[in-house]
């Protein structure tokens, strides 16, 4: 095996680095290019790690390396800088940092993303921990909000982790945001029923539940002639967190049902009439 061995060519080197011109001055202001550079790592370093250390969410390591890395990309660009006082052309070095910077940016854009989004949501607090939230297809009550994603747990106890970009850019309901939040449920009635009477024995069986709320008071409201029903929409308010919600919502609904019962109201089910044989045997139909 012949191995070449290529020596640089001289001239590449003389259109890089150039000390013919360099005086002592040079060398004193290269000096002071790069001592500046270290003091202001160190200044910033500190002012970082204080503020670093007040933010909600961050954890220890992440604070360290963001620190680490901003101080030494200051003490670098320090070093850069300082080259041409010394005759060397930094072009090279400067396409070789930018490079360098955008492929950082890219590979971390979702952890930019996140960390940035981190901040505005501990920063406007939209909500706390311990609020009860419901966003994207989730609903829980928030135990942490940190660096990378806001952390529920779930009624049904799961423990899901969202990112913190995907919680910012889409609706976020807060449960908790009032002491009292209302619920509906929706009731069918047969047609022919009395719709007043109807609408009295519900607000009162809704009335007589422990957790539902006095003022405002439940209504109910007719909303709809359907195929095989006339719906009402019954309103009731209680406190404001998901399993209060569940638990008067199942109240109310088993309350309503033996109300309806006992006042001989049908609830209306869907239902369908099959006819078998020829014309002659079937009722008359009145369009015929």
């Amino acid at each position: 095996m012949i191995i070449a061995l290529q020596t640089i060519d001289p001239g590449v080197v003389e259109e890089l680095i150039d000390t013919r011109s360099v005086t002592g001055w040079d060398y004193l202001w290269a000096a002071l290019t790069v001592l500046a550079a270290f003091l202001v790592a160190w200044l910033l370093k500190r002012g970082l790690s204080r503020g670093l250390a007040k933010v909600h969410g961050i954890p220890p390591r992440y604070s360290s390396l963001i620190t680490t890395a901003t101080t030494w990309s200051i003490r670098l660009l320090g070093i850069v800088f300082a080259l041409p006082f010394l005759g060397v052309d930094i072009t090279p070095f400067v396409i070789f940092i930018l490079v360098i910077i955008a492929l950082m940016i890219v590979a971390g854009r979702v952890i930019l993303e996140n960390y940035g989004a981190g901040l505005i949501l501990q920063t406007r607090a939209p909500f706390k921990i311990d609020d009860d939230i419901a966003t994207l297809q989730y609903e829980g009550t928030v135990r942490e909000i940190n660096a990378r994603a806001v952390v529920l747990i779930t009624p049904d106890g799961r423990r899901v982790s969202i990112p913190n970009s995907s919680v910012l850019s889409n609706p976020i309901e807060t449960l908790t945001a009032h002491e009292l939040r209302r619920s509906d449920l929706t009731v069918g009635v047969e047609y022919g029923t009395d719709l007043d009477r109807a609408r009295d024995v519900l607000v009162a069986a809704v009335e007589a539940i422990d957790g539902v709320a006095v003022d405002p008071a439940p209504q109910a409201f007719v909303v709809e002639y359907a195929e095989s029903a006339i719906d009402f929409e019954v309103w009731f308010w209680h406190e404001s967190d998901i399993l209060s919600g569940i638990m008067v919502t199942d109240e109310v609904a088993r309350a309503i049902n033996r109300a309806l019962r006992a006042a001989g109201i049908v609830i209306a089910f869907p239902q369908r009439t099959l006819w078998w044989g020829d014309k002659a045997r079937r009722p008359p139909d009145p369009t015929d």
